[in-house]
């Protein structure tokens, strides 16, 4: 627990507002902890610049173990030498995680730690409005945009055209807000392998009421012209591929009849672990209660899906 309390301030009240709250400069890059990575760029359909970091498979040689997801930002006097980039010539498999609703990228180093450490490329990026992508005025009660699943789109697109990726071995990873729109994707398109999802919405009309109900004094807002048939609730009949499903036992905004409904609609490899006595985030989420069970779960799925 002790170590927990470390990642509070930077990651807990952060990740899981629901409210639209982005940052815009970073805390902290991969280099402080001697991670080596690419800084890159790229383009959505509407000609908006997003901002991502292309993080290679790697051991823990040279990285300040100890240090991340503890320490943000980095003290300059801990920050180790900016090391070259080098990876070897073998395609990989690759995790991709996305935003939430809150903060940017920076948050998800810790994260990716738990992947790239085992053999994944790990892909971290920014929606529109956050960190260094292009600007996108937000309304703070919106539960998001339509356009991030244009972002999440312009991002596989990218990340299937690099040269360390296996693109036959892409899954994708996100949290509430980061979760649906995950889920939106693998529905629309048919180049994912593997989907993990923490704390997924079934649909808006559920969603709306509960989070009046835990938030009376917030009025939040579904987002304009979002696609019905790629809400969870919608989609799920059609999901082929293997879904991990991870709820809190006490999620008072996602609750756990929200995962279980679209458990029964899944027609592929399913999995669903409802954590004993955790909330929907903060330092109650499942990953901080759990830890370290619940990177361990996650990528137990990953090996069993991305690495035959």
């Amino acid at each position: 627990m002790k170590f927990i309390r470390f990642l509070l301030l930077t990651f807990a009240l952060i990740a899981f507002s629901f409210a639209l709250r982005p940052e815009r400069e970073y805390k902290a890059i991969p280099s402080d902890y001697g991670i080596i990575y690419r800084e890159v760029e790229f383009l959505t359909a509407d000609n908006l610049k997003l901002k991502g970091w292309f993080i290679p498979a790697q051991d823990t040689v040279g990285i300040l173990n100890s240090v991340i997801g503890r320490l943000v930002p980095v003290p300059d006097e801990l920050k180790p030498d900016v090391r070259e980039y080098k990876t070897d010539t073998t395609r990989k498999p690759t995790i991709i995680i996305c935003d939430g609703d809150a903060g940017n990228m920076t948050q998800f180093i810790f994260y990716a730690y738990h992947f790239f450490t085992k053999g994944y490329n790990v892909f971290l990026f920014d929606w529109r409005g956050f960190g260094k992508s292009s600007d996108w005025q937000t309304e703070q009660d919106r539960l998001c945009y339509t356009e991030y699943i244009d972002d999440y789109d312009a991002t596989i697109g990218f990340v299937k055209k690099q040269p360390e990726v296996d693109t036959t071995r892409i899954g994708v990873m996100g949290f509430s807000t980061g979760a649906y729109l995950s889920f939106a994707i693998i529905a629309k398109r048919n180049d994912i392998s593997a989907y993990v999802g923490r704390a997924l919405m079934s649909s808006f009309d559920e969603l709306l009421p509960v989070l009046k109900q835990s938030l009376p004094g917030r009025n939040f807002m579904a987002p304009e012209n979002y696609p019905e048939e790629l809400l969870p609730i919608n989609a799920a009949e059609k999901i082929k591929i293997p879904v991990f499903l991870i709820v809190g036992e006490k999620d008072n905004r996602t609750p756990v009849w929200m995962s279980e409904k679209i458990m029964v609609k899944l027609n592929g490899p399913k999995e669903l672990w409802i954590v004993p006595k955790a909330e929907h985030g903060g330092i109650n989420g499942p990953e901080f209660i759990n830890y370290p069970e619940f990177f361990d779960r996650v990528l137990a799925f990953f090996d069993k899906y991305l690495k035959k």
